[in-house]
């Protein structure tokens, strides 16, 4: 897959270099650098930062997000500013140019009927390794349908101005002229485990031992923290695991053909203290991480899900990469065992 020769804002995600990452932002960034490693990624393409920034100069939006958020230095006003600005950006439509190449692009991926797609922010800084912007834009899943994907990108610029990154950025003192959005779109994985891996110990600090944690469904139930997960710790030099703790899952979230949506099912009693995901998929999930850190020099944030691959068969697929900004930051210091990772 090449660029879009009808929009230079609409890069396939291969493309996305560390060079690029201004344009398109960190995660796109990031999960440019696990295709390029011939890692299993979900294809997709991204939208630049540049985009949104002709976006809101031509569309007026530039003048009003100045007015909007002067001053806005109370939780009342900016989740006004935030409602405000959300609603000016959803009555907006990209130019005809990009809208052309975002259609083109999502029907490329789509080349079997309408394929959906998470519409996800990457906003420049958000994952690196100085700075966590974590949460604070917005994620759309199983987005089906290239006017949909449009609508969702759009959505994604507004999401710049949560009330929470209104404030976030306010104790960083960023001007509102030096925001930019890109927007990574990609297929859905119909996930039946997902979850979060980080090539560090999050509670010592430990660089040798992987944490994993993994639940039923897509990652959501995790990442919420609607469930006890699953927890695993593996040796990240022998790839051998340390440790397992199978958690109460009670709750899953699936995607529900017949609505066109997610849905949050409860999982059946005699189920729920089943392994999300075998020991051999453990490993190898370790083994990608591992793979990842050393390619990006760091440790790593990974999400990742477990789903059919093409052949129907499970099959593990790494979501998106960050670098880890909490531990790895830190100066070393004596801290108590991590009870979910006894070597």
């Amino acid at each position: 897959m090449t660029s879009m020769a009808s929009d230079p804002h609409v890069v396939w995600l291969a493309e996305c270099t560390a060079e690029r990452g201004p344009l398109v932002g960190g995660k796109a960034m990031g999960l440019g650098a696990l295709l390029r490693e011939g890692l299993q990624v979900p294809a997709g393409f991204a939208i630049t930062t540049e985009a949104y920034r002709e976006h809101v100069e031509r569309s007026g939006l530039a003048a009003e997000l100045q007015r909007l958020l002067a001053d806005c230095t109370t939780f009342e006003a900016q989740q006004h500013a935030s409602d405000a600005i959300r609603a000016l950006f959803e009555a907006s439509r990209p130019t005809p140019s990009l809208e052309r190449a975002i259609l083109a692009a999502y029907a490329e991926l789509s080349a079997h009927g309408d394929q959906p797609a998470a519409v996800r922010s990457s906003a420049v800084g958000e994952d690196s390794a100085s700075a966590s912007f974590a949460g604070q834009q917005e994620t759309y899943l199983w987005i089906l349908g290239g006017d949909e994907v449009v609508r969702h990108v759009v959505r994604c610029w507004a999401s710049l101005f949560t009330a929470q990154a209104i404030a976030y950025r306010a104790q960083m003192h960023t001007p509102v002229e030096d925001l930019a959005m890109g927007v990574v779109v990609q297929q859905m994985v119909s996930a039946e485990a997902a979850g979060v891996m980080l090539t560090i110990d999050p509670i010592t600090g430990d660089q040798s031992g992987i944490m994993i944690e993994s639940a039923f469904g897509l990652g959501a139930a995790v990442v919420n923290g609607e469930v006890d997960p699953d927890r695993f710790c593996i040796d990240k030099h022998q790839l051998t695991l340390r440790s397992r703790a199978i958690g109460v899952k009670s709750i899953a979230y699936r995607f529900d053909p017949a609505v066109q949506g997610i849905r949050r099912e409860d999982i059946p009693a005699q189920l729920q203290k089943q392994p999300s995901v075998t020991d051999e998929e453990v490993v190898q999930l370790a083994a990608l991480g591992r793979q990842m850190e050393r390619a990006m020099g760091r440790t790593q944030d990974i999400d990742w899900a477990v789903g059919p691959g093409v052949d129907g068969q499970r099959q593990v697929f790494l979501l998106q990469a960050r670098p880890e900004t909490v531990w790895s930051q830190r100066a070393p210091q004596e801290r108590g065992p991590n009870p979910w990772c006894l070597p």
